[in-house]
């Protein structure tokens, strides 16, 4: 039986791709500043780069966007 492999997570700083990273990290980053709703991602399997804000496991739920000034 073949095991899952977590998706891998990059994003991108100016032009620069960065990653990849696991879920976890990319959600510290969220929460650290360094990724914010406009910042373009993109996970295995996703078929394009998309902005954090329209990615559901990047979104902040409300109780935390509440204290992260870009998300608000």
């Amino acid at each position: 039986m073949s095991q899952v492999r977590p998706a891998r997570w990059w994003h991108l700083q100016g032009e620069r791709q960065v990653g990849p990273i696991g879920l976890d990290e990319a959600r510290e980053l969220v929460r650290d500043g360094a990724i914010g709703p406009e910042t373009y991602v993109w996970a295995d399997g996703m078929p394009d780069w998309l902005p954090a804000r329209e990615v559901p496991a990047l979104t902040p739920p409300a109780g935390v966007r509440e204290h992260l000034p870009a998300w608000r």
